[in-house]
């Protein structure tokens, strides 16, 4: 199935996710696919009831969203899939969810992250994932919002070490 957006954005649902990409793409349903949110009842209902400009909002576990997935259940809707981490998509993409695109949108500041543009940090752990969803042919751009232009991803890592001080040969 295609989806209008497949978006890494370690803030899950927010402003920029429904004001800008919402706004944008008009989706009518916003699949937040977190297994530790989906996991906490008050966390898991704080998010399916965001005003999310008219879409309609559903939270769910990898398990959950990859076989809804397998079955089509937004098939007729114009779906936008958010994901917390590389690693979230990886699952994803591991699990059976076909792809040719993802959107990096926001990994925040921590400590052990270094800075690749100012919405995006990285660490070993997710420079490993994004290496591996790259591999396995997906293409990932850095955008955090609609009317920026696009950073290949794969360019942008190219030759960097992974955070153990060697360096890509």
């Amino acid at each position: 199935m295609a989806y209008v957006l497949v978006r890494i954005d370690d803030r899950l649902i927010h402003g920029q996710v429904t004001v800008a990409w919402g706004s944008d793409l008009a989706p009518d349903r916003i699949i937040l696919v977190n297994d530790e949110v989906a996991g906490n009842e008050w966390r898991r209902s704080l998010y399916a009831e965001t005003d999310a400009l008219g879409a309609s909002v559903s939270v769910l576990s990898t398990d959950e969203f990859l076989e809804g997935d397998r079955k089509g259940d937004w098939e007729s809707e114009r779906a936008m899939v958010l994901v917390e981490s590389p690693r979230d998509l990886l699952r994803l993409i591991e699990g059976g969810l076909a792809i040719d695109s993802a959107n990096v949108g926001g990994l925040h500041f921590s400590e052990g992250k270094r800075e690749l543009l100012p919405y995006f940090f990285v660490d070993a752990d997710d420079l490993a994932a994004i290496r591996a969803i790259l591999a396995r042919g997906t293409r990932l751009e850095a955008r955090d919002v609609p009317h920026t232009n696009p950073v290949d991803v794969a360019s942008l890592i190219a030759g960097l070490d992974d955070g153990a001080g060697r360096e890509e040969q």
